[in-house]
């Protein structure tokens, strides 16, 4: 993960992220999902995502790969909206193999000026990439055909230096 940034705009803004993140990648934001009290995650692509709980002030992402065949590289944000403060997380040139699966947990814990607790829950989250890169993996046969091949080489190359 390659930061965090307060500024983030809310309700799928990336005007927040543009600069502070610019450092760690190039391009322009695309929207990959969203959560909000009008609409779940949608989970359309190769990556499906996972958010819980849908309110309060604490709980677990997930983002699996679920292409058996694709590694997914990418640069990844999450931004949050909670109150009227966003917050947003970069996963800085993510690499996601085919079936992988990444999570972690997340915590609003925000206080005001007298230190007192001022977490107000969660409110939305959306999900932006930039720098997409889908490769194939190859299929196990084709690491066969590349070692029959270097075989045939070799007896080829044994063969010219004997005679």
């Amino acid at each position: 993960m390659a930061g965090w940034n307060p500024h983030a705009g809310p309700n799928g803004d990336t005007s927040g992220f543009d600069a502070p993140f610019a450092p760690y990648g190039s391009g322009t934001w695309s929207l990959l999902d969203k959560l909000d009290s009008s609409s779940g995650l949608q989970n359309t692509g190769p990556l499906t995502f996972t958010f819980t709980p849908p309110s309060g002030t604490s709980g677990g992402w997930s983002v699996t790969n679920t292409s058996m065949t694709s590694s997914v590289t990418l640069d990844l944000a999450f931004a949050m909206h909670a109150g009227n403060q966003g917050g947003a997380w970069l996963f800085d040139n993510q690499a996601i193999l085919p079936g992988q699966t990444l999570n972690g947990t997340w915590a609003i814990n925000w206080t005001v000026g007298n230190g007192q607790a001022n977490n107000p829950g969660f409110s939305n989250l959306t999900l932006f990439a930039r720098d997409m890169v889908t490769t194939p993996v190859p299929e196990p046969e084709t690491y066969g055909m590349l070692l029959a091949g270097l075989g045939v080489l070799g007896m080829v190359a044994r063969r010219r230096k004997l005679s």
